[in-house]
């Protein structure tokens, strides 16, 4: 037996790589087939991981394959970035030797906290880049609170805060959870929310125009608030919608 096949800590580190492989090749990564297979044999032949390694890497041979299997058994990114999450916590916790963490409780943030902090902020007379720059982080983390809710955990969303990328993960979110009957409002709910964050956007453009005084900025400023943060509440309201009929005997 091999120094790697008996040290847990190997075998830790071997198995976060595969994961860490995994996750960023369904994401839309570099497709690392030879590494994968070594990383996959490997473990198949460690006695520390004792027969835990996950189903998903153990009946498929080659990334081919398992991109197969994926890309119909979840029907967006997030899932299978989850699902993939999922199968590897285990054997993660065992080898690093880590007791069964208590389920954390994740809520999405509640409407009325929403409508307060954005009530203070069309009050506040910041500077507008300020302005816009805290519209922005009030949209990141309802965004973010929507995703942790729905998986339970934060580890999907891994502290990114870059608004593209959680607002659509976001959206990615509502679509997995509407179901055939609710997905026309799940549509028109994103759509209407996507259409006021390209509102925002134009607004940054225009914000830093030296032809614009002061005045004419901070307007500005607090239309790009208003319709970033509407974009924020189309999202957060749809969630609650979603829980609300999905609670329903």
């Amino acid at each position: 037996m091999s120094d790697n096949q008996s040290n847990p800590g190997a075998s830790l580190d071997r198995v976060r790589e595969l994961r860490g492989l995994l996750l960023d090749f369904i994401a839309g990564g570099p497709a690392r087939a030879p590494r994968y297979k070594v990383l996959r044999d490997g473990l198949m032949a460690d006695s520390q991981v004792n027969g835990r390694l996950p189903e998903l890497v153990l009946e498929h041979e080659n990334l081919n394959d398992l991109w197969q299997y994926m890309k119909y058994k979840s029907a967006s990114k997030v899932e299978r970035q989850e699902v993939i999450r999922q199968q590897f916590d285990d054997l993660a916790r065992v080898l690093s030797g880590a007791p069964a963490a208590a389920p954390e409780n994740y809520e999405a943030i509640a409407v009325e906290k929403l409508f307060k902090a954005w009530y203070r902020l069309s009050q506040d007379s910041m500077e507008p880049r300020r302005l816009v720059s805290t519209a922005r982080k009030i949209a990141v983390q309802v965004c973010s609170s929507i995703i942790d809710a729905h998986y339970h955990s934060g580890e999907i969303r891994g502290g990114n805060e870059e608004l593209t990328q959680v607002f659509n993960m976001t959206k990615d979110v509502l679509f997995a959870c509407s179901g055939t009957d609710r997905q026309l409002i799940v549509t028109d709910a994103v759509a209407g929310a996507a259409a006021l964050r390209k509102t925002f956007d134009g607004v940054l453009e225009r914000i830093g125009q030296p032809a614009l005084d002061d005045t004419s900025r901070l307007q500005l400023a607090r239309m790009g608030v208003h319709a970033l943060l509407s974009a924020a509440m189309s999202l957060l309201s749809c969630w609650y919608m979603l829980q609300a009929s999905a609670a329903k005997p």
